[in-house]
């Protein structure tokens, strides 16, 4: 959780406003999971809004915005407001734990006038009141990246921490099937607890049958590198023969100096959950083996779509999971940086207007 400070100090970063016509949208169509009631899962192409009706206004409640992730989150909205001249407030919770405080920033925003909410919930059920308020006030509500339990929401546009999961278990089996030498795995998802690490560790232990696969250790703990080079240390300590270390972005970045610093970096192979740029660059450099991707910056953008679609009675489509894609070093520089990254000189921007 970021320091009170460190909120402030990012909330005086200024707001951006309009200049010009907007660009055209160069990022659609793209193919995307699209989820029946039902369950089913079809592909289908997803295409975004040319213009709004009128400058909507919209709020988007994040957890946080102390990492690339979520800066990538904040880039993808805050172009897509500017393209179709929308007003966008941007908040931030101050962390997972802060539930209390996302649902007062979100009953104020709408308080203040937001006619549309997107939301990257802190919990998958404890806003569910909150929304079922909104539903009877005809705030139409997103509900992006995280997933919240409540079907009070408009549309879903998410990350599936399970298809994380279970595609980092098939890049193992694939590259160790059955019958195969057995290799010896360590896995640290995360935190303990947390709703996303329990579809990461569901997904990938589904993931890894039928491969000559060995979970040897698995570790849960805060997604900071202090913790995560501790837990690392440690499985290294304890398994001497370890051929895998696989978890979060954290647990890869922070992975490669304790194994350099060991000569083993290459040795025993770093496979993340998911793509941040150090993961990017880990990968190209050769001292991180594979990541899975799903675009975040595209996922935001479609979320900014889906509430102008909500707003104008547009059809939408209920559920999106984005199509993922596995990266290692022989497809690395196939990799579109612009869906999945913020610039490297971003900052983050609260309010468009």
């Amino acid at each position: 959780m970021k320091s009170r400070s460190l909120r402030n100090t990012l909330m005086l970063v200024g707001a951006l406003s309009f200049s010009g016509a907007a660009p055209a949208a160069d990022w659609f169509p793209l193919q995307v999971n699209s989820v029946g009631a039902d369950g089913s899962v079809s592909v289908v192409e997803y295409r975004g809004v040319e213009s709004a009706a009128k400058p909507w206004k919209i709020c988007a409640a994040y957890p946080h915005l102390k990492d690339s992730f979520w800066m990538a989150a904040n880039y993808g909205m805050v172009e897509e407001a500017k393209r179709l001249k929308l007003h966008l407030q941007v908040m931030d919770a101050g962390g997972y734990p802060q539930l209390n405080n996302q649902i007062s920033q979100i009953e104020n925003c709408v308080a203040g006038g937001a006619q549309a909410v997107i939301l990257g919930a802190v919990s998958r059920d404890g806003l569910n009141n909150l929304l079922a308020e909104l539903k009877k006030k005809q705030i139409p509500v997103v509900d992006v990246f995280n997933g919240v339990s409540s079907e009070d929401v408009g549309a879903h546009v998410l990350a599936s921490p399970y298809a994380e999961g279970y595609n980092s278990g098939q890049y193992l089996v694939k590259r160790h099937p059955e019958g195969s030498p057995k290799v010896k795995v360590a896995w640290l998802p995360g935190p303990a607890g947390a709703g996303f690490v329990e579809q990461f560790d569901l997904g990938f232990k589904e993931g890894v049958k039928g491969g000559a696969i060995e979970i040897v250790e698995t570790k849960y703990g805060d997604l900071g590198k202090e913790v995560q080079t501790r837990l690392i240390e440690d499985v290294l300590q304890t398994h001497k023969d370890l051929d895998y270390i696989v978890g979060s972005a954290v647990t890869a970045e922070a992975g490669v100096p304790v194994l350099r610093s060991r000569n083993r970096l290459g040795d025993v192979k770093l496979v993340a959950l998911y793509m941040t740029p150090g993961v990017y660059q880990g990968i190209k450099q050769k001292a991180i083996e594979a990541s899975f991707l799903e675009p975040a910056v595209n996922i935001a953008r479609m979320s900014i779509n889906e509430a102008v679609k909500l707003l104008e009675q547009k059809d939408v489509l209920r559920t999106i999971i984005p199509v993922g894609r596995f990266y290692d070093q022989s497809n690395i520089d196939q990799l579109d940086t612009d869906e999945a990254f913020a610039p490297a000189n971003f900052r983050p921007v609260f309010r468009v207007q």
